[in-house]
Formats: structure tokens, sequence, C-alpha cells
């Protein structure tokens, strides 16, 4: 299986095409940035134990895997085990090509034609591209999606990024509120911005979350004390962060998204949700994970 090794200075990363499109390790100097995959992730093809994944044609939750658009209801397959709920659109659960390939980049494409029966993955075409790159500073992931049905489809994007947890690390974001989940794990409560308040850095123990933060800046930092602190700058599509801080684990989740869980079912009256495109009409964004200029 085809593995792609990056470098650019000290910088090193490595993609894996056939794992759903995934990044296995983001390295500075022999130092994790992301999470690396372990050999075991590597040989069973554990996107969910990489340390990055795309997330497309949609991110986070669908409700129990069903959905309306323009009149018509749709199911979806489950994908994820233990959970009722479809996770994180199809990419990461596909084969990507390799287009272009060389010392500092490399971009990967997903052709997805849904299949024929009642139920699938997703019902409407898409085509995806993915650039990856490293350049002075750190590392680009670019995504852009097209509909390729012959008729309007919702299309989100999103990113997964795994962050190495050693215990002291303080999250530093701004957003306008999040959102509470219910029982079953889908937005149930927003509130406002004084509370999981991370304007100032919050240590990434503080609350145990799982949740979407609406009206990002685009921009996070973490710190730890024991090395160069990390920021992720994003585009202005992604206007969610979700923050997944799962106790007890050796990693995190910052996850830019374009759309808040399940809104294609439940539209927020702040925005933030599924776009509407037309056919051929495109959806793209980068994200940006380096070395803090400031530090």
């Amino acid at each position: 299986m085809t593995r792609l090794l990056l470098t650019f200075e000290d910088w090193r990363a490595e993609v894996a095409p056939h794992i759903g499109g995934s990044i296995l390790s983001l390295m500075r100097a022999a130092r994790p940035i992301l999470r690396p995959t372990s050999r075991e992730a590597l040989a069973s093809g554990s996107v969910r134990r990489t340390a990055c994944y795309p997330l497309v044609p949609y991110a986070n939750r669908i409700a129990q895997g069903r959905f309306r658009w323009h009149g018509v209801e749709y199911t979806l397959h489950e994908n994820f085990p233990g959970s009722v709920h479809p996770l994180h659109g199809v990419g990461w659960r596909r084969v990507w090509q390799v287009v272009r390939v060389d010392a500092h980049s490399c971009r990967l494409r997903l052709e997805y034609r849904p299949p024929q029966d009642a139920a699938s993955d997703w019902p409407f075409a898409f085509d995806v591209e993915q650039e990856i790159s490293l350049r002075a500073g750190g590392l680009t992931i670019s995504l852009s999606v097209v509909n390729a049905s012959e008729s309007s489809a919702p299309l989100g994007l999103g990113l997964h990024p795994w962050f190495v947890r050693r215990g002291a690390e303080r999250i530093q974001f701004t957003g306008a509120g999040a959102w509470r989940n219910g029982a079953n794990m889908l937005r149930s409560t927003p509130i406002g911005a004084d509370d999981w308040n991370h304007s100032e850095g919050q240590p990434v123990g503080a609350h145990e979350l799982d949740n979407d933060f609406f009206g990002w800046d685009g921009t996070a930092r973490i710190e730890s004390d024991d090395a160069p602190p990390i920021r992720i700058t994003a585009s202005e599509i992604f206007s969610v962060l979700r923050v997944f801080t799962p106790p007890g684990q050796e990693s995190f989740a910052l996850e830019p998204v374009s759309h808040l869980s399940n809104a294609i079912n439940c539209p927020s009256e702040g925005g933030a949700d599924m776009f509407n495109a037309a056919p051929g009409a495109r959806l793209a964004g980068s994200v940006w994970i380096g070395a803090d200029s400031a530090s």
C-alpha cells in the first residue's frame, strides 16, 4: 500500500491515501505534533486511530442516519461502531487516488458515486481533492469538494486532527458560544460564550468535551509546559470548532468544520449549516497547523 513521505526543513509528515486519505504523522525535529499512528492501527487500516483524516461531505453526526432533502427521505448506513448516528461522511472510509506527489506535498482525489440501493453511505455524487503540503512553519491541508450530482445536494467539509496529550496542555480559542449535547450525543441546548470559555486558555482536562463551538474566529492555540506552542488557522468557511477531550486518553481533537452536528436536520439561526450546492458547485477551505510565530 502506498505511503507518502513529505519533508521540509525540520518538518516531516506521512500520508496514507489508502486509509481514508489520512495523515499518519506530523513531526517537527522528531517531536510529534499530531499523534503518531500505531503499527497496529496501520496494519488494520483503522483510520480513526490515525493522526488526521478528512470529513466529507459532512462532519459529525446525522441523527439516526435519516434526513429529508427537497422533499425526499433518505436513510444512511450506520458507519460507526456503537452509534446509531452515522459520523463524518464518506471520505474517511474510502481509498483516495494520488494525483501528484513531490518532496513537500501531495494531491489526493476521491470520486464518490452512490450505489443504487435504498440505503447508502451518502445518496449524492461528489468529487473531492485534498492537498497536503509542508512549508516553512508547518502543514497546510486544503479540501475542495464539487457536487457531481445532477441535482442540488448538501455539502460540508471538515478535518479531524488528533493532537498529542502529555498532561499539561492548554487550549485557547474564541467563539460566540457552544452547544450542549443531549443523552443521545446530539446537540440540544446553545450556551453563551462565558460557559466553557477558552479565550484565555483552558487545560485540556478542564471539561470533558465532545461539543460544537460556533462563531469560531478560525484560530486556536495549544500551549504546553515542555514544548513550543502550536497554532491552528482555518479558512472562514470553518466557522465551527468541534472540541473532543476524551478522559484518560493520550490525545485530543480540535476539529475545524463548516457546519454544526446534525445541521442537515436542525438548521441553526446563527448559520453554520450545510451548503446547498447546485450541480457543479464547489466548496473549499484550508487548515494550517504549525509553530506559533509569536513563540
